[in-house]
């Protein structure tokens, strides 16, 4: 009890802090009348028709009737119609890599390899803040960044979003990733002369408890909002003890730890030391998932769908014979994705949305790419409701500000997306945004094109 109430003040700080930046903005605007045709109430799965939402200081005051607004309340508000659109919560990434947008036409640890090396610490923020953008625009008002960001680019771009100095979305940052020694997704080993001044740049490796406390700590010094670990990257695996040293000190100041876990063992150490949320689980078993519906561990899926994997050239050659087919590949991994689901839904576990995208797409932005991700949910099997409330009010519930974010209702943040369309039905209508307002500052508005 101690730890969950530790960590719901310590989120609550971190994210009223996180709109610091746009308060000052917020209190010198007008109050906010915003006309709706429909509003999705994501706690219920159903529309409400003829609303209207009354926002001030970032704020959601009061939503309702359009009627019950005609008289009171606050003196002339700015009025915003939106009352031929859909409106939903801002969306919710809880699995993001906003500092990396690499070439997909190449093998992904080599890539890796290339943009720690290339790129200087400030020309990743840099690179990080377009993404930010990108995603923000395309609805996405919150993301959770695991990692991937050098030398915790992601918390300084999470301070400069806070201060306005950049737009993007609200990031709950987990600097540098803990991992077994040799670091992760370097499947070719590093040249030894050379290794661990690039892994240093991207990883804080551990191999036993008191390396894994270290860590952590190093992580608490820069102002991590959580903890990212990489439990296995096969055939290393932290030990059960390491793993529950991290997790007791990360927990012991109510910080959250997510874990990367794709192994059956990885996954089974992870659900023993009593991580908060499993990315991947791709070997997962029904009685693995079980145990984390038990214990109240979320699943991040992070599921792709076919037209976007990559199964990409790798710059060493393989052994004759043994190069793989790409469209064989494919097909197996698509057909393992919407297994895990349905293993995942039959046993319960709660599910929240993680898109894991790092590559730079040339015919979509990062928000295009991240809400083409989430709509692929429903062709793995996922109602339209089941995938939006995993990128909402369950999403919120990971980061453990389920109380500010995550469903339209008074005393939350002014998070907010219109689209054309019925996603209820199809969640190919989230392609079809055309507005978005973060702590009631409108970022992007298409259907008064005109309006400054």
């Amino acid at each position: 009890m101690k730890i969950r109430i530790l960590a719901s003040l310590a989120v609550c700080l971190v994210m009223v802090s996180s709109t610091a930046g746009e308060s000052d903005a917020t209190t010198r605007v007008k109050p906010t009348l915003v006309r709706v045709g429909r509003i999705l109430d994501v706690k219920s799965g159903q529309y409400l028709f003829n609303q209207a939402i009354l926002i001030e200081g970032g704020i959601v005051r009061k939503i309702g009737p359009i009627d019950t607004f005609q008289s009171g309340g606050s003196e002339n508000p700015v009025v915003i119609d939106l009352s031929n659109a859909t409106i939903l919560p801002g969306l919710i990434d809880c699995h993001a890599h906003l500092l990396d947008a690499m070439d997909p036409t190449i093998n992904g640890a080599d890539e890796l390899t290339l943009t720690i090396t290339k790129f200087a610490p400030t020309k990743r923020v840099l690179l990080g803040a377009a993404m930010a953008r990108e995603d923000l625009e395309g609805g996405f008002t919150t993301v959770r960044v695991l990692g991937h960001s050098g030398i915790d680019g992601d918390v300084s771009l999470r301070d400069a979003i806070r201060n306005g100095w950049v737009p993007g979305p609200r990031i709950v940052a987990s600097a540098r990733k803990i991992t077994p020694y040799g670091g992760q997704a370097q499947v070719i080993p590093l040249q030894s002369g050379v290794a661990q001044t690039i892994l240093d740049q991207e990883y804080l490796p551990v191999s036993n408890p008191d390396e894994g406390r270290r860590a952590v700590l190093e992580n608490l010094l820069v102002r991590a909002d959580l903890i990212k670990v990489v439990v296995d990257e096969w055939p290393r695996v932290l030990d059960e003890d390491t793993m529950k040293t991290i997790v007791a000190e990360a927990h012991r100041v109510g910080v959250r730890v997510a874990a990367h876990a794709t192994s059956r063992l990885g996954i089974q150490v992870a659900i023993d030391a009593g991580v908060d949320s499993i990315e991947h689980a791709d070997e997962a078993t029904a009685q693995q998932f079980q145990a984390m519906r038990d214990k109240g561990i979320y699943l991040v899926p992070t599921l792709w769908p076919r037209d976007m994997l990559v199964v990409a050239r790798s710059t060493t050659n393989p052994l004759p014979g043994t190069r793989p087919d790409p469209e064989a590949t494919k097909d197996q991994i698509v057909a393992e994705q919407r297994a895990k689901l349905d293993l995942a839904r039959k046993a319960g576990v709660k599910m929240a949305f993680g898109s894991d995208d790092w590559y730079a797409w040339p015919d979509k932005t990062r928000g295009q790419a991240t809400r083409r991700l989430l709509e692929a949910l429903q062709t793995f099997g996922m109602p339209p409701m089941e995938a939006l409330r995993s990128a909402t009010v369950n999403a919120a519930e990971v980061l453990n500000v389920r109380h500010l974010l995550g469903s339209l209702e008074p005393g939350k943040y002014a998070d907010l997306i219109a689209l054309e369309g019925d996603p209820l039905t199809s969640l190919s209508d989230l392609e079809k945004v055309r507005f978005v307002m973060k702590g009631g500052v409108v970022v992007r508005d298409d259907f008064h094109p005109s309006h400054p």
